[in-house]
């Protein structure tokens, strides 16, 4: 299977998976997400690469930021003339491909009725106004786009919170504001196809440090997804309903209450922590479900 992974070329993930892949018998290749080229002319649409062609068995767009729509309509296309699987394939999905924001996941997690902090997703400054009144401090500020715990802020008072904002809106389209969560750290729950492959607890390491990604920082240690099989199920259907076919998703405990809080479905999630803290193999665990899709593919 020639398997082509958007948007990691060098990161120790991408050369993880290549390793897994190669050893099974696959060809794995990487990219950047602007190494794309679409040419159309009357009657004709095609895409292709810098270097090479688009001809593969399965494409994963793992980080492809501001570039995506193209690699959408690209997809979408290889998918309809060539068969090429696609993951997450909810992005070829006419059923959900106009509507793939922070907002419809939250849509999908209340209709299933998921339990998730308090949220308000604002696109001006004076918005703010409107929802200021609705939060107690701290309150936690995040940009629509961000990544490894990048752009989120605990905010501490009301002049904070609007200065945040309008720094955020002159890079980021909106601004998502949610309660705080009183915790000693989250959970990260790493899924492939829908199902919990392994777990960890994250906490922060740093005084005065709020968030506790591995990216930034925190410590993480195995937790026994067989010991809180709440927490695994919540993991697995968070993942089902938004249809992100690997996802790290990540769960607060409130500490006070012991009530569990999803914080978000993560697509293309780091699984470098997972692999040190875990033992589980997840680069091996995405071969296997590509597999999977090549096999049963029509």
């Amino acid at each position: 299977m020639r398997i082509l992974i958007v948007g990691l070329v060098k990161n120790p993930q991408f050369l993880r998976v290549k390793e897994e892949g190669e050893a099974r018998g696959h060809s794995v290749i990487g990219c950047y997400a602007s190494d794309l080229i679409i040419e159309v002319s009357e009657g004709d649409f095609s895409v292709r690469l810098k270097k090479g062609d688009l001809n593969y068995d399965l494409i994963y767009l793992w980080a492809v930021g501001k570039r995506r729509w193209d690699w959408y309509a690209a997809c979408l296309h290889l998918s309809k003339t060539q068969g090429t699987i696609v993951v997450n394939k909810k992005v070829i999905d006419p059923s959900y491909n106009y509507y793939l924001t922070s907002s419809i996941d939250y849509l999908k997690q209340v209709e299933e009725g998921l339990p998730f902090p308090k949220t308000s997703v604002i696109f001006s400054e004076k918005a703010v106004d409107n929802i200021i009144n609705e939060y107690k401090y701290p309150v936690i500020l995040k940009t629509s786009e961000g990544r490894q715990g990048r752009g989120v802020f605990k905010v501490e008072d009301e002049s904070e919170l609007r200065e945040k904002v309008k720094r955020i809106l002159k890079k980021s389209p909106s601004v998502i504001i949610r309660e705080y969560i009183p915790n000693d750290g989250d959970i990260r729950v790493f899924t492939v196809g829908y199902k919990a492959i392994g777990a960890m607890k994250r906490t922060p390491t740093t005084e005065g440090e709020f968030r506790s990604n591995i990216s930034v920082g925190g410590k993480g240690e195995k937790y026994e997804l067989e010991s809180y099989p709440d927490i695994r199920d919540l993991a697995e259907k968070a993942s089902l309903i938004t249809k992100t076919e690997i996802a790290g998703v990540d769960i607060m405990i409130n500490k006070d209450s012991g009530k569990p809080f999803i914080l978000e479905v993560n697509p293309g999630p780091q699984f470098t922590g997972l692999e040190k803290y875990t033992g589980v193999n997840a680069a091996l665990e995405i071969i296997k479900y590509f597999e999977m899709l090549y096999n049963n593919r029509k």
